[in-house]
């Protein structure tokens, strides 16, 4: 095995490790680690669903329906980011990595307010942003643009998945829906297609699903 620099940083815990071969790197990690896990967008490993009913606010505020919230990912957009999981979708994709998310009624629900207060947690910083994913977040469109709105009044990069097309999308011709796209960053469009998932690249689970800047689309 050639020669080795080992570099931690102090603040984050990361490890770089210079001087080896990807496939001395991987003989390393095999022998020093268990076995791994596949990590895929909006299926983390060790990340329990929300359960039970959350503490409500009787002040009229707009709800959402949401499976998980957790943070420090690196595959669903770029850098680490907090991430807001809705529940519910009606796209059924077949070998979604996600299919418990479907139902409505799974996960619980929460005020806006919430959401943002737990996304924004301080165990996820520092982080690079937020992302939501689903389910499907555009099947509660209302709730979706008061999220993503208090989170950019918050100075926070969005990225956003759907199971829809961007063009599917703006067909709807729903204000709220043309609001969201609006105040994102990122959209990661399209359903998600198990024949074309091999090398589909960062941040996506498919390669028919495209990465696209919002700025200035409508």
């Amino acid at each position: 095995m050639s020669e080795m620099t080992w570099i931690i940083d102090e603040q984050s815990g990361n490890l770089t490790i210079e001087g080896l071969q990807q496939s001395e790197l991987t003989r390393l990690v095999s022998d020093l680690l268990p076995p791994g896990k596949q990590v895929n967008c909006a299926r983390p490993i060790n990340i329990e669903p929300l359960r039970g009913s959350s503490r409500r606010i009787a002040r009229g505020e707009l709800t959402i329906r949401v499976f998980r919230i957790y943070h420090n990912s690196v595959v669903e957009g770029p850098g680490k980011r907090s991430v807001v999981q809705f529940s519910g979708c009606d796209r059924f994709c077949p070998g979604c990595f996600a299919a418990e998310t479907w139902p409505m009624e799974s996960g619980v629900e929460m005020t806006v307010s919430e959401v943002v207060e737990t996304v924004l947690n301080p165990e996820g910083a520092p982080r690079d942003g937020v992302t939501v994913l689903g389910g499907e977040p555009f099947l509660q469109p209302a709730g979706l643009l008061a999220l993503v709105s208090a989170l950019k009044a918050r100075d926070q990069h969005i990225t956003l998945y759907s199971g829809y097309t961007l063009e599917e999308l703006l067909s709807r011709s729903n204000p709220r829906i043309n609001q969201v796209l609006e105040i994102a960053d990122i959209l990661i469009d399209g359903p998600f297609i198990k024949d074309l998932s091999k090398n589909a690249g960062e941040y996506r689970g498919s390669i028919n699903q495209r990465i696209i800047l919002l700025e200035g689309i409508n």
